[in-house]
This record gives C-alpha cells, structure tokens and sequence, in this order.
C-alpha cells in the first residue's frame, strides 16, 4: 500500500513543470505554470510568486507587483484571467 502511495507521489511530482520554457510561454504556459491550483485563473498570491520567481521580477517589492496585479485585473474580480495575463505580458514587451 505504501509503495502505491510513494509511487503516485514521485509521478506527481515529475508532472510539475519546474521550468517554463519560450515555447511553453508562447502558448500560454506562463500562465498555467503560475495557476498553481489549476482553476484557470490567478489569485493575487499566485501572480506575485510567479513574478518573484521571474529574472526580472526577483528584486521588486510586493507592493509593486500588487500595483501591476490590480492595474491588469480589467474587471475587477480579484483575479487575473488568461486573455488578461497575456495582455498584460505583450503590453510590458512592447514598452
């Protein structure tokens, strides 16, 4: 029984994207790599650890990232949705 449990735990575990490669990133896997309870969109929580792991966003203050969080949330809902973290990820390359 225990063997079972261990062996479902380490398959678990190499299903977890540790990295996010450029192509993963163009079709969205920045994202699903960020929504780290799979329910399709991004708590505040789940968007500053995803920009404090980034090489860019290591050395930025909460605060500056909850600024950039809030200026993205479009409508509101506390959460950011796929089509508003994308937009907000183009916006910041081309600026």
């Amino acid at each position: 029984m225990q063997k079972r449990f261990i062996i479902a735990a380490i398959a678990a575990l190499l299903s977890i994207p540790l990295a996010v490669t450029a192509a993963e990133k163009k079709k969205g896997g920045g994202f699903t790599a960020a929504d780290k309870n799979s329910d399709g969109k991004l708590d505040s929580k789940e968007y500053v650890a995803y920009v404090k792991a980034s090489k860019s966003g290591a050395d930025k203050k909460d605060e500056e990232i909850m600024a950039r969080f809030k200026e993205l949330d479009k409508d509101g809902d506390k959460s950011l949705s796929q089509e508003e973290f994308s937009a907000g990820m183009k916006k910041k390359k081309k600026g």
